[in-house]
């Protein structure tokens, strides 16, 4: 699935990739297989951000814009009490976040609550606001993404 994602990205000439829960470090794990084919990532409430990556690794992915973006009921819990909160989670993303600005990157959370946005769930893209959401990751992308070189 990850070497799919990253070909795919690589068939596109380049790609702003994205994850949700589960499959939310994903865009990590394919934008390290070939980061020149990657234009940005954007994790939505992440199953996990991995506290394993090498520095080289983190170097590697600190070359990305990186969105990670978390709903404000951080405490409800995952139904399975065997696995981390989604308060752990989030930490542990803004873990990752801090090593990748430190590498030189550019990281950045969007918790919707600290930007009066409220309301959301782990299922961001279900919400009742799921547009005002989408607005803020296209307003980052604009932001933080370069326009490709036309081929005209």
């Amino acid at each position: 699935t990850i070497k799919a994602l990253s070909d795919l990205a690589t068939q596109l000439n380049g790609a702003v990739v994205m994850g949700h829960s589960q499959s939310g470090s994903f865009p990590l794990a394919a934008a390290l297989l070939n980061p020149s084919a990657t234009r940005a990532l954007v994790l939505v409430e992440p199953g996990t951000c991995p506290a394993t990556y090498s520095d080289a690794e983190i170097a590697t992915l600190a070359t990305l814009p990186v969105l990670i973006v978390f709903g404000d009921h951080r405490d409800t819990p995952t139904g399975i009490p065997s696995l981390p909160s989604w308060q752990d989670r989030y930490v542990a993303c803004q873990a990752l976040i801090g090593r990748l600005t430190r590498a030189g990157g550019a990281a950045e959370m969007f918790a919707p609550p600290d930007r009066g946005i409220r309301g959301n769930s782990h299922m961001l893209m279900q919400d009742r606001n799921s547009l005002d959401i989408a607005d803020v990751i296209l307003q980052w992308i604009a932001r933080r993404v370069p326009r490709a070189a036309s081929n005209n």
